[in-house]
């Protein structure tokens, strides 16, 4: 008997997917964000960084298995930076370029339409770390440094001076950690207004 591994990987075309499927989604009333609990497990760089998003958003969130400190992490290897097509240099880096630079360096393994939505969402990223008070590196007008790291052809990698994962990590920490005082000080609260 041979099980079959469903990816559950939207249909259409790789650079649509991940566009379709949201277009198509049912949305979250803010007023019943509340009513439902979302599970984290782990407190690593996604988890923590996928918590405190959650949370700023409204939503309760369960987080299972949260260290005191990020220093047990993988994300912390991650010193040579982090990708993101802004094409602040522009020498021609764009959304498909850093795709398909990706599914290349992963030796083309790498599910694609995973990779390409990690390639749209790039920027965002970049914009949601600098918000978390990750220091990268700027340059002297005061705009983020960027480099040519690994086999890509454009500067793209963002970096903090050796460091990138664990200060990646410190910012989705201080994050969390802001959210974990926001629901304490509330629980405080209406647990004043109730006496």
């Amino acid at each position: 008997m041979t099980k079959t591994l469903d990816s559950r990987i939207p249909e259409g075309p790789v650079a649509e997917k991940w566009t379709n499927y949201k277009a198509h989604q049912r949305l979250v009333n803010p007023k019943n964000k509340l009513k439902l609990d979302v599970i984290v497990v782990g407190t690593g760089l996604a988890g923590a960084s996928a918590a405190a998003s959650l949370g700023e958003m409204g939503f309760n969130v369960l987080n299972f298995c949260i260290q005191d400190s990020p220093r047990r992490a993988h994300s912390i290897a991650a010193q040579g930076g982090i990708n993101a097509a802004k094409n602040y240099q522009n020498d021609g880096d764009s959304v498909y370029r850093l795709f398909y630079d990706t599914v290349k360096g992963g030796d083309y393994r790498a599910r694609e339409a995973n990779v390409y939505r990690l390639a749209e969402v790039s920027n965002d990223i970049i914009d949601q770390c600098v918000a978390q008070g990750v220091p990268f590196a700027r340059e002297y007008g005061g705009m983020l440094a960027n480099r040519s790291f690994g086999g890509a052809q454009v500067s793209r990698t963002f970096y903090a001076k050796g460091q990138t994962g664990q200060q990646l990590l410190l910012g989705a920490y201080s994050s969390l950690s802001a959210q974990i005082q926001l629901v304490r000080l509330s629980s405080i609260l209406v647990m004043r207004w109730r006496m």
